[in-house]
């Protein structure tokens, strides 16, 4: 890393200053969003590096931003913990819901622990390096926070980027940081590419060494229960989920509703609608009575179940299972301009899955998905209503779909390994008592 660099000293200085000015703004965005979502209160020390020390001279440290990278980060944890079962491993996030993933990891029995990530401040990431000492930083996807690389780097922590991609709406702004991010990616003992399209990003921004890994989400395990409902705790002859959804889709998709349930008045439709922030569920509770149906909070549904228009889910952890419970899926995001969710987890629950026109977050996933006939793509809430519609009258193209889904998915796997053949040469050797 040329830290001799003047351009990189200078960026390095503009980060630090703007950093530190954007401190007291983060923390009364997380005082902000708490007022929903009560979990970005708690702990709210560790962001500045407070709260109980985390369990000094981990083997691993393992950083994922939210809920969909700390799943990945699960893949990969669970397939290590089975050739080294005695890691010790330090979890970090930046989110409620990453971090309860995360806690459920631990519950589950494996060797980690959990805590949020400071914010990126020199004197706060090089108290918590210097106090927990890692063996091997794994970071997942895009988490490139440069004081977080820069002091890795010179505590002489060996750092890594599993799973690594650079979305469109990001590419632009780290090539206009090229200075800064430059010598940062060149530190890296090695980036993991999904695919050769990030793996060229990577390179073209100074990374050194650059593998193609593959996708880890394609290994996704299948889905495990995570929730006490079964399919009779709804009346519905068909139930459809629309999962992660975003602020501007849900009006869509229960007018969507409405049409499809105008259509088949002899067949009792139920939607279950769970928005990518659980926070949002009494809101959008309101949105379906408003349109006149009737709308359960899933945390209130009965143990007999319920007949109710809509569900909306107020809890985290379940939407994959509830997949597994439906006759068709939509993910979110997708109708709106945010880029889309990953679709894979409804895939594999072995559900039939639709998604809408903007899906640039999961592009290259996306296109082959359509391209297989694993998924639908629609242009429009219009669209939407079509594919479900066809589902409910010939479900066959529903079974149909799912059988090449499982293929595709079956076509793509094999990342962690290819992961695990990269990191190898950085872990300790399996043994009794880790590092």
């Amino acid at each position: 890393m040329n830290s001799a660099s003047w351009s990189f000293r200078l960026a390095r200085l503009a980060y630090n200053l703007l950093i530190h000015a954007l401190i007291p703004v983060a923390l009364l965005h997380f005082l902000w969003r708490s007022r929903r979502e009560s979990g970005y209160r708690r702990h709210l020390g560790e962001r500045l590096g407070a709260g109980p020390d985390p369990e000094p001279g981990p083997d691993l440290w393992v950083h994922a931003a939210s809920l969909g990278e700390m799943r990945v980060a699960g893949i990969l944890v669970n397939a290590l913990c089975r050739e080294h079962p005695k890691l010790r491993i330090q979890l970090t996030t930046l989110t409620p819901a990453g971090r309860a993933e995360g806690e459920r990891m631990q519950a589950s029995g494996l060797p980690v622990t959990v805590r949020y990530l400071p914010l990126d401040s020199p004197p706060l990431l090089r108290r918590v390096i210097r106090h927990q000492q890692p063996g091997l930083l794994i970071l997942i996807e895009t988490e490139l926070w440069p004081n977080l690389l820069w002091h890795t780097h010179r505590a002489g922590v060996p750092t890594v980027l599993v799973n690594a991609r650079l979305s469109p709406s990001r590419r632009g702004t780290y090539r206009r940081l090229r200075a800064l991010y430059g010598p940062l990616l060149a530190g890296l003992e090695w980036v993991a590419a999904q695919g050769p399209e990030d793996a060229g990003l990577f390179r073209s921004l100074g990374a050194r060494r650059v593998e193609v890994a593959g996708n880890l989400k394609f290994d996704l395990p299948s889905v495990h229960k995570q929730t006490d409902l079964a399919r009779t705790h709804f009346a519905a002859e068909w139930l459809w989920v629309a999962g992660s959804t975003h602020p501007g889709e849900e009006r869509q998709l229960l007018d969507v509703h409405r049409r499809l349930r105008d259509a088949h008045p002899e067949t009792r439709i139920q939607l279950l609608l769970a928005p990518r922030h659980p926070s949002r569920a009494q809101e959008i509770r309101g949105q379906a009575e408003d349109a006149g149906f009737s709308a359960l909070l899933r945390s209130r549904l009965p143990a007999a179940g319920s007949d109710d228009d809509v569900i909306v889910l107020d809890t985290l952890g379940e939407l994959a299972a509830l997949y597994a419970l439906a006759d068709a899926a939509f993910v979110g995001g997708s109708l709106v301009n945010h880029g889309g969710q990953n679709p894979l987890e409804p895939i594999a629950a072995g559900c039939p899955v639709i998604v809408g026109p903007d899906t640039r977050n999961f592009a290259d996933m996306v296109r082959q998905l359509v391209a297989d006939r694993a998924i639908v793509q629609v242009a429009d809430a219009e669209g939407l209503r079509d594919a479900l519609e066809g589902l409910l009258r010939i479900p066959e193209h529903g079974a149909a779909m799912i059988q090449q889904a499982q293929r595709t998915l079956s076509a793509n796997r094999g990342a962690t390994a290819r992961t695990l053949d990269l990191l190898r040469p950085l872990l300790p050797p399996p043994g009794p008592s880790g590092r």
